[in-house]
């Protein structure tokens, strides 16, 4: 695993839009965990620009731009970015140095993290949600069993992460809870439905109209997508909607009950969802201290300090109480 790199800059990204799409305009970094991430303005239209952290694997570019084309073909009416392929025969660019490149739409509107909350939007985004897995249940590709930390599945590993931490934030919580996870619910999870999903619901990537913030504009950023427990999506899904302590437990549900309007949930899925929403807490804290301590405040994890996890991780220290 690689800490955050910026190589390329907004110089690189214009002879790369240059050289291999034939596009010009105004370029803005975009934030990125691993990756480079640019919004292009030009005459053609708005676009995203992606350059793969380094390191990434061919398979792993593929399977992005063929999710994209999956869902173009199964589900053209879900507001999700658009592939724009380099050539008909290759989907992505290799750019001097192995680094990898993709062209895609740019999707209008307003990041959910950036709007007032409301019932109606956490049930408009479960019901997109449950569509979007919807229509992803028959995704298949080499790449999408991968070895991610970012899926619950993977919680266990971040035990190993967490002991390189200088210091582990919450760690009375965070540490018995891995091991409590690993032994306990790590089990019964491997047990759930499991299809390919999109991991990775958080507020950055709900795009709400600007005219509108109930009605959703917008899912981008399928860099986690991966082949899991179908209740691990949900679960990530739903701490997107937290956004602060009073409204939480209400926003959940609204969302639960968006998503179940469209794919009703089985009941083994129900009975571990406390278990997961706490379990994205944790891989957050932890996930954002190992960055923080590899590249500083700066970057796709700044703002993320105690303060912020602090009351998230009260709420589901607090939802497993009650659901135990």
């Amino acid at each position: 695993m690689s800490a955050e790199a910026v190589i390329f800059g907004t110089e690189g990204a214009a002879r790369i839009l240059g050289q291999h799409f034939g596009l010009s305009g105004k370029i803005t970094p975009l934030t990125a965990e691993r990756d480079e991430n640019f919004r292009v303005q030009s005459a053609q239209g708005q676009f995203v620009l992606k350059v793969f952290g380094p390191g990434t694997p061919e398979d792993e570019a593929d399977m992005l731009c063929a999710v994209l084309r999956h869902l173009q073909d199964r589900a053209p009416s879900l507001p999700v970015p658009r592939l724009v392929a380099a050539s008909p025969a290759t989907p992505f660019v290799r750019l001097d140095g192995g680094r990898l490149a993709v062209l895609y739409t740019f999707l209008p509107g307003t990041p959910l993290m950036e709007v007032r909350r409301s019932i109606a939007q956490a049930q408009a985004c479960g019901a997109l949600a449950a569509q979007l897995g919807h229509a992803l249940r028959d995704f298949s590709h080499p790449a999408m069993h991968r070895r991610l930390i970012w899926d619950l599945r993977r919680l266990p590993d971040l035990a190993a992460i967490a002991a390189d931490l200088r210091r582990v934030p919450f760690a009375e919580f965070v540490l018995p809870f891995i091991d409590r996870f690993a032994s306990d619910v790590a089990p019964a999870l491997d047990a759930l439905p499991r299809q390919f999903v999109h991991n990775d619901l958080n507020a950055r990537n709900v795009i709400v109209a600007i005219q509108n913030h109930d009605r959703i504009a917008g899912i981008i950023d399928f860099g986690d997508s991966v082949h899991t427990a179908r209740v691990c999506d949900i679960a990530v899904g739903m701490i997107g909607q937290m956004a602060d302590r009073d409204s939480a437990g209400a926003m959940i549900e609204a969302f639960l009950s968006g998503y179940e309007c469209i794919a009703p949930l089985a009941a083994g899925e129900r009975e571990i969802l406390p278990q997961l929403v706490a379990a994205r807490v944790v891989q957050n804290v932890v996930m954002t201290a190992f960055y923080q301590q590899e590249t500083g405040e700066s970057g796709h994890f700044s703002g993320f300090d105690e303060t912020y996890f602090g009351w998230r991780v009260a709420f589901v220290q607090d939802l497993i109480r009650r659901h135990t």
